[in-house]
């Protein structure tokens, strides 16, 4: 009887996880270049080029609406990264961060996007790593485009 009741539950689980899943988005891998690409332009002050540079479901956002969400960044003019970037699934939609600088401390600041359908971008917001790790950690799905790994090396003694 346990291994019937055991057996059923399993089937029951294998047909309900399928369509949990089906439910989210897949996200498109050409997100992530174009948030890299909009960093950099972000950084260098093409907020022009923003406009037309990423695919926004709805009306993109202004160049001067671009230029004042700069101002939130203390770090923007001494370079960025574009190595490092990921998307994790909210409950409502996917969140791309893409960190201004290598992730290695909390404080590192994050222009992270937001897409409802995995294809086109609906929002944006800046962010700490800490908080984008916080959000990603407790996500379903997380998804690196290159995943950081702060490593120290280890000296072992023969």
């Amino acid at each position: 009887m346990k291994r019937r009741l055991s057996l059923l539950l399993m089937i029951v689980l294998l047909c309900v996880l399928p369509s949990a899943q089906a439910d989210v988005p897949q996200i498109s891998g050409s997100l992530f270049s174009s948030a890299k690409d909009a960093l950099v332009c972000l950084a260098s002050g093409e907020y022009e080029r923003l406009v037309t540079l990423l695919p926004f479901s709805g009306v993109a956002p202004s160049a001067t609406e671009w230029q004042s969400f700069a101002g939130n960044f203390s770090t923007l003019g001494s370079g960025v990264q574009t190595e490092y970037a990921v998307a994790y699934w909210t409950g409502a939609d996917w969140c791309l961060a893409v960190p201004v600088a290598t992730p290695s401390s909390g404080d590192v600041e994050v222009m992270a996007l937001i897409s409802a359908d995995g294809s086109t971008f609906s929002g944006y917001r800046y962010a700490s790593w800490s908080q984008i790790q916080s959000e990603y950690q407790s996500a379903s799905y997380v998804t690196w485009n290159e995943e950081y790994v702060d490593s120290e090396p280890v000296i072992a003694v023969d």
